[in-house]
């Protein structure tokens, strides 16, 4: 049977593996700057801390039905993108923007990320894991 501390346990132990560091921001109105006159956008910080980039996926056959490619057995690459975030974070919603501001991973430092979908609706969740898309 799983007990609440195991799971507390499971989800520190998902926690300790977000060793990146990153700021979640949620753009806003367009503002202008009355100086300027240059109209840029706005944005509302609703999380900083913890964070990891994960990546899954690999050769998926080509099924497109009655396709060239079907007939050979072609296969392409299907990669999904990730971000988890500590269990419980509060207030992140689909279109918010992840810039990934620390990681042991140089390549991750500075990238940024929008968040899509959230994929933690599970019972026995360990992290606040969501679906992103690199965000240009």
């Amino acid at each position: 049977m799983l007990t609440a501390s195991v799971l507390e346990r499971a989800r520190e132990n998902a926690e300790s593996l977000m060793t990146d560091e990153c700021t979640v921001v949620r753009p806003g109105e367009a503002a202008t700057d009355p100086d300027t006159g240059e109209v840029k956008p706005t944005f509302t910080q609703v999380y900083a801390g913890h964070c990891k980039v994960q990546t899954s996926g690999g050769l998926a056959p080509e099924n497109t039905e009655g396709s060239a490619a079907q007939a050979m057995g072609a296969v392409s690459l299907v990669w999904s993108l990730y971000v988890h975030f500590p269990y419980g974070t509060p207030g992140l919603r689909a279109g918010d923007v992840v810039e990934v501001t620390e990681s042991a991973n140089p390549l991750l430092v500075d990238r940024r990320f929008r968040l899509v979908s959230p994929q933690s609706e599970k019972t026995h969740a360990t992290a606040c894991r969501w679906n992103v898309k690199e965000d240009s």
